[in-house]
This record gives C-alpha cells, structure tokens and sequence, in this order.
C-alpha cells in the first residue's frame, strides 16, 4: 500500500506473516516505536510551523504592509488582507475577574455581564435544583455564583469601542488587540 509520503506508512508489505514469534514480536515493537517517534516529529514539526505562521501573519506582514500604507495585496492567487482583531477573555483569578467586571460596568457593558449560579445535588436532588440561590443557601446547599461575559461578547463589544474611539483597558479586563493578515484564495 503505497501513500503520498514516499512509502513511509507502507503497512502489511513487510510484515511477518508467520506465527507469532519472539522476532516477529520483535519487528512489530520496532515499527510501532518508529511510527511514534515519526508521529512526534511531525506534530512538533507543525506545532513550530503554526507558530512560525502566526508571527508572520501577526507581525510581520501587518508591520510591512503598514509601512507601505496597504490593507491588501494579491499575490500568486491569494488575496491577503490585514485587519484589526480582538481577542482574549475575562481573567480566570476572581480578584482581577472581579476588577475586569467593574471596570465593564462602570464604562457602559452591565448589559454584557451574566451570573452563572451552581451548585451539586445527588441523584433525587433535581426538583431542589430549580429553586433560588438564596432558598438553596438557607436549606444548606453550597451554592457559588459567578459573572462573567463570554469571550466572544467582550471582544465584540471591545471592537465597537475602538471603533468608536472609546477607552478600554485592555490589562484589567484581559483582551489583546493587534492587526492580522488574513489569506484567501482568489477563485478564477
């Protein structure tokens, strides 16, 4: 069985056929080991590609093509466009979760902000379950509650503020914003 990678996957061409044997045992151990080894090369190889790819299309592109005053550029049948991104997400501590979501409310984003109240019952607990906080916490039930925004809402509420021209404190409410290069093929 011959595949796209110059016979480096053949299988069955070369295995033993006999019964099972030590050398049998022997060859089969020393292909599995070669195949992981193989494995793991190839995945740090695109772990270091992607990252390599990342900076790039984050940095370098963006930078140049900001020199040259262009958003984007055709080249060998690809259109590559760079644009503004957001992204990241409330901080995970509760001290600085706690700062990021004062700082939304206190600049106009309350509406973003949503509770999440949990808390573990046994098996026969479900009708307990759809009660208050408050009733659950008086009957004894260890109840948490934590606010937060979901990541994809803060940041598109982050990029109408840019937009806009309004402030954000980036730090306190954990986003990051950059320019991106984006690649597209162009269809004949």
């Amino acid at each position: 069985m011959n595949d796209d990678f110059g016979g480096a996957f053949d299988i069955g061409d070369q295995a033993p056929k006999a019964p099972a044997t030590l050398a049998n045992l022997q060859f089969s151990l020393e292909e599995a080991t070669s195949l992981e080894e193989q494995i793991a090369q190839m995945e740090d190889d695109i772990k270091a590609a992607k990252k390599n790819l990342n900076y790039i299309k984050s940095q370098r592109i963006p930078d140049m093509m900001s020199e040259l005053q262009m958003e984007q550029i055709v080249w060998k049948g690809w259109k590559c466009k760079v644009s503004d991104f957001v992204s990241g997400s409330l901080p995970k501590e509760d001290e600085p979760r706690e700062k990021a979501i004062e700082w939304i409310t206190l600049h106009g984003g309350e509406d973003l902000i949503k509770t999440q109240v949990t808390t573990e019952f046994g098996r026969s607990g479900h009708n307990e379950a759809m009660s208050l906080a408050a009733e659950l916490q008086e009957q004894g039930y260890n109840v948490s509650a934590k606010s937060g925004v979901h990541p994809q809402t803060l940041c598109a509420w982050v990029r109408e503020r840019l937009k806009k021209g309004e402030e954000i404190d980036i730090d306190t409410i954990g986003i990051y914003t950059g320019k991106v290069a984006k690649f597209e093929k162009v269809r004949k």
